[in-house]
């Protein structure tokens, strides 16, 4: 897709200009779908496998774990910038993170299998189970506050906490792309956590994070020692 048509759809976009101060989203997905649809035929494939990845609770509750690990690996092969590589990386992680804190919380011991999960840290995550932020304070320095809203059972900080930091890393990658396509893939996951945020309520948190929990581990949370079953 040519530079210009970047250009053109973008500045067609509303100003995201806040996440926690935002009480609607700046556009309806309706009006958004139809705006991407400027998009060629190929960028529209690559924006939904971003999407999907991201922000897997659009897949359903069956959703495998094999299938998003297949997913993820299929779309780390396709995906020719650097910098979308390195977001989808970071957010696969923060997935496994959280998914591991609240198994932790909950007294359960590290999963016995190689591959449990997806990310780039899953395995170094099984290596460090019993360190209290799982030896990733420096990379993720979120999880600190994680741990504690956890032993406080303080689920909707923790969910503020978890996208406060999607949205700085958005904010990061945002900064060096302006009119191509990492700048919409940036835009519509700014825009989803906006939708997510503006539709909460402190109750819906703690269900949420238990339904990612789930989803995160999939058919590998029975493989883990104290799983029920």
């Amino acid at each position: 897709m040519a530079e210009n048509a970047y250009y053109t759809l973008l500045t067609s976009l509303p100003h995201i200009d806040s996440l926690f101060n935002s009480k609607i989203t700046p556009i309806s997905r309706i009006q958004l779908d139809r705006r991407l649809a400027m998009l060629s035929t190929a960028d529209r494939e690559t924006l939904v496998k971003v999407e999907q990845l991201v922000h897997w609770s659009h897949l359903g509750e069956e959703v495998k774990e094999e299938y998003l690990i297949n997913l993820a690996e299929r779309l780390m092969q396709e995906l020719g910038s650097p910098d979308l590589k390195e977001l989808v990386n970071w957010r696969l992680d923060m997935r496994t993170i959280a998914a591991a804190l609240r198994r932790k919380a909950n007294g359960i011991q590290a999963p016995t299998t190689a591959r449990w999960s997806y990310g780039s840290r899953y395995a170094y995550i099984r290596r460090n189970w019993s360190h209290p932020t799982l030896g990733l304070q420096n990379a993720f320095p979120w999880i600190p506050v994680a741990v504690e809203c956890l032993n406080k059972k303080d689920y909707l900080t923790l969910e503020k906490t978890v996208m406060e930091a999607v949205w700085n890393k958005l904010n990061e990658l945002g900064a060096r792309h302006r009119f191509d396509f990492e700048a919409v893939v940036i835009y519509l996951l700014r825009w989803n956590l906006v939708a997510r945020w503006t539709s909460y309520n402190g109750d819906e948190a703690v269900l949420r994070f238990n339904d990612l929990t789930r989803q995160a581990l999939g058919e590998f949370a029975h493989q883990l020692p104290g799983s029920p079953d």
